[in-house]
């Protein structure tokens, strides 16, 4: 079917127009239209007809479509492909990259080289780029090594052992010879595959990281009490030591309140708790006195 210059094949973008029969292969406007499909790479879009319908447009073509009867689901699937343009256009976990086919074919024992020669299914997005569904912060120094051999320098070694999962995964065995130094070296001899071992590597590197960040990370305990504050004229429920962080003071970063269950609030507020639950809170003809006190603490993490 061809409508105007564009022809519509069957590639992946699936559009179901109404539930008419059999599509006209004039100029759009004979008959019901019925299903097909369309190319992602063609960026059909619908715009507004004057004549109360709707148009779907593309590279050379132009489809009239019934006024309420259009319905479009776009259902992405990768297909084997036997033709690319000379400059590909990538999107690596959504960063975008420029390239030509013969560097992408430099290796066509790679993962990148089989896909670009037809062997793998490719997936386009919406504009037309090449998706490949891995993290995209490290593909420049593949796409280097393709072009020139180019091998990185100065990684960290977190940054080393992310390439190397990368490498693994588009399959360039000489790069990853080349980053993992003699400990791939001996793996690779050992027979052992790549894959496994580097996944199991990040898992054993992890697990020692998290033992490290759970033992130098602990809590230590601070101690306050709450008292009659003899020393400050005005019947003040004071805290020792004073300062506390985050106490809401009223004088002297020392003076809470006039009686202890507002002090004892104002305390709970920036995270301390009494000792003894519940709290053994004074009388109120005992509270102006130095015969009580309420133990208070708070965990602090370090």
């Amino acid at each position: 079917w061809s409508w105007g210059r564009g022809r519509v094949r069957a590639l992946g973008l699936r559009m179901i127009l109404g539930s008419g029969s059999t599509p006209s292969t004039g100029g759009g406007t004979g008959g019901g239209i019925g299903s097909f499909a369309i190319p992602p790479e063609r960026g059909l879009r619908r715009s507004a007809s004057t004549d109360g319908g709707s148009r779907m447009q593309g590279a050379g073509a132009v489809a009239k479509v019934p006024s309420g009867t259009a319905r479009i689901t776009e259902v992405p699937q990768a297909v084997l492909a036997t033709e690319f343009p000379k400059v590909v256009h990538l999107n690596v976990g959504g960063l975008r990259f420029m390239t030509t086919l013969d560097t992408l074919r430099r290796d066509q024992n790679s993962m990148l080289g089989r896909m670009f020669s037809g062997e793998h299914p490719v997936l386009r997005d919406e504009d037309g780029s090449f998706v490949i569904d891995r993290d995209g912060r490290h593909f420049h120094h593949v796409l280097n090594y393709l072009r020139d051999g180019s091998v990185p320098i100065g990684l960290s070694r977190v940054d080393r052992l992310e390439l190397l999962r990368e490498v693994d995964f588009y399959a360039l065995k000489s790069l990853y010879s080349v980053i993992g130094g003699p400990t791939v070296a001996a793996v690779q001899r050992s027979g052992a595959s790549a894959g496994p071992w580097l996944a199991g590597l990040i898992q054993d590197l992890a697990k020692a990281e998290a033992a490290d960040f759970s033992s130098s990370t602990h809590t230590h305990r601070v101690y306050a009490r709450l008292r009659y504050g003899l020393e400050y004229s005005g019947d003040w429920i004071v805290s020792s030591p004073r300062n506390l962080p985050n106490v809401a003071y009223e004088l002297y970063d020392a003076c809470l309140a006039r009686d202890p269950i507002t002090a004892l609030n104002k305390m709970g507020a920036a995270g301390f708790r009494p000792c003894m639950d519940p709290p053994n809170v004074p009388s109120s003809s005992r509270c102006q006195s130095d015969v009580w006190e309420i133990m208070m603490y708070k965990d602090v993490w370090q």
